[in-house]
């Protein structure tokens, strides 16, 4: 879980205050939790550790996006599959706060724009671009390392 909260807050203070925040929740609301087979509890804990980590983001008001109308592309990221782990993790951590939680949401988590804009209190062009500045700003980062 501490991976997760890291990957959308940038410094380890905001993290262990979230991952804080984030236990005792679930430890106020384990009778809410209703097991629906293996894996179900990790998942609920990872839900309630990302909605945290974002509203950590929010109070802090570090959440800023970019509001531009462009879509995304789908594009290829086949040459990039020879990255290390722990260098496309600190590119990904080291993203402007509004790239990198629509990048975790959408690319990492499985959310659709439309969940994002929901969550994220923005519109679903407004998660579209942001994910493709993202992804622009770790093709840029990921092809100067190589």
């Amino acid at each position: 879980m501490t991976r997760l909260c890291l990957r959308y807050l940038q410094n380890e203070q905001d993290t262990f205050e979230t991952l804080t925040s984030g236990f005792l929740k679930v430890f106020k609301k384990i009778q809410d939790f209703k097991y629906q087979g293996a894996g179900s509890l990790e998942a609920w804990i990872r839900k309630i550790m990302i909605n945290e980590s974002l509203m950590k983001l929010r109070k802090n008001k570090k959440l800023s996006m970019n509001v531009a109308l462009e879509e995304a592309k789908t594009e290829s990221w086949n040459e990039y599959t020879h990255v290390e782990a722990a260098y496309l993790y600190d590119a990904i951590r080291n993203l402007p706060d509004g790239y990198r939680t629509v990048f975790n949401l959408y690319i990492i988590e499985g959310y659709s724009h439309k969940e994002i804009a929901e969550k994220l209190g923005i519109n679903e062009s407004s998660s579209r671009s942001q994910l493709a500045h993202a992804k622009k700003k770790l093709r840029e980062l990921l092809s100067s390392h190589f």
